[in-house]
């Protein structure tokens, strides 16, 4: 099959993700930390993309370094996972995920670069690849989430053996060919900006939002479901639920990407997430699986329309630093902003009204990105 380590690395990076994103909180949950704890906790990873992950997107872009900084982050993901298990107090635990942030930050701009350039190459479709970490991702979420029901510390072990599956899939990718050398070596020194056109701030503006809803979500909705009473069997059954909804988009979004300009899909995208928000405050199981289904029409979109805007606009020999912009504003401004804000808001108003709070705000600063992109370009005609 043509690109077969393509898919299967996509496919290996969700499986990872799969494993510890959802379940991570209930970790801290059951582990006695409190709301506030479990948001400073969760902002850990957002802080090591603003900090550590530029430097890991910039190294992966010089020639010849995108796989070896992949398979060197994935190997040290792994076995940093496992400290997770000689923890027991805030400071130890928050010690363990610094270390684990400092590398799995920058795993996925930088598998993302790689899985793009290589499909432009090989002539293939990127969303059928990412298609194939979605089903992995739902797949393995929802076996996983019975399993841990009783078994919560396995997931660090399950995660240590994806990771090095990874690594071995990684091994398998091809080197960059002269070309792509070239480009890395005097395309960034010919040009000092990093993008080609001002409008991939309204692209970013719309990530933020997005990004910083999905953490609030991801944060905090295994302990909500806690606090419900549920427990790790129903995160798997809606994370798998919500990863099947985005079949159906990776299957079209071609189409529609053809049909609609990108900023049309992301202002769509982050008032969809804005309703999911409402319908988990509910606290009722059928709304909150319902709301599961907006998965696709919500973050699908946006991840995938930002991705391939920022490959398309992105100077030659920056890929890696372009993706890792996206992922600083999503994985870092947008996560940090989810989960200490998020914290502060669920200690002084609870999970629920939470959920409420930040879906309000994600229609404001939709709206807010909309009139204003409009603006530029009525601007950018008059001009």
């Amino acid at each position: 099959m043509k690109g077969l380590n393509l898919y299967l690395m996509n496919g290996m990076y969700w499986i990872t993700a799969s494993l510890y994103l959802p379940f991570i909180s209930m970790y801290f949950a059951e582990k006695g930390m409190n709301t506030m704890e479990i948001g400073i906790l969760s902002a850990v990873m957002p802080a090591a993309v603003l900090v550590i992950q530029p430097f890991w997107s910039r190294l992966s872009d010089r020639p010849g370094k995108r796989r070896k900084v992949l398979l060197a982050l994935n190997l040290c993901c792994a076995i940093s996972s496992m400290l997770f298990l000689l923890t027991d107090t805030f400071p130890e635990i928050l010690g363990a995920a610094a270390l684990y942030a400092v590398f799995n930050s920058a795993v996925l701009p930088v598998s993302d670069a790689l899985a793009v350039s290589q499909a432009q190459k090989q002539g293939l479709d990127f969303s059928r690849i990412r298609m194939c970490g979605t089903i992995s991702y739902a797949v393995v979420v929802l076996g996983v989430g019975f399993y841990l029901k009783e078994h919560i510390q396995m997931m660090f072990p399950f995660t240590f053996a994806s990771f090095l599956v990874f690594s071995a899939i990684v091994t398998t990718m091809p080197g960059e060919d002269g070309q792509e050398r070239k480009e890395a070596t005097h395309g960034g020194k010919q040009r000092e900006k990093l993008f080609q056109s001002r409008e991939i701030i309204f692209v970013l503006m719309f990530a933020f939002a997005m990004q910083l809803g999905i953490n609030y979500y991801s944060a905090f909705l295994g302990v909500y479901l806690l606090e419900l009473g549920h427990n790790q069997s129903l995160v798997g059954v809606l994370n798998c639920i919500s990863a099947l909804s985005e079949i159906p988009i990776l299957l079209l979004i071609d189409r529609i990407s053809e049909r609609y300009p990108e900023t049309v899909l992301l202002s769509f995208a982050v008032l969809c997430m804005a309703f999911r928000l409402v319908l988990l405050s509910s606290g009722n199981v059928v709304l909150m699986a319902v709301s599961q289904f907006l998965q696709g029409p919500s973050y699908m979109i946006c991840y995938f329309v930002c991705v391939v805007y920022v490959n398309k606009m992105v100077v030659p020999g920056k890929l890696s630093q372009g993706q890792g912009v996206l992922s600083l504003v999503q994985m870092g401004l947008g996560s940090l902003g989810g989960t200490l804000a998020g914290g502060m808001l669920a200690s002084r108003f609870g999970m629920q009204k939470g959920f409420l709070i930040v879906a309000a705000f994600l229609m404001a600063v939709g709206a807010a990105t909309s009139v204003a992109y409009r603006l530029y370009c009525r601007w950018r005609i008059q001009i």
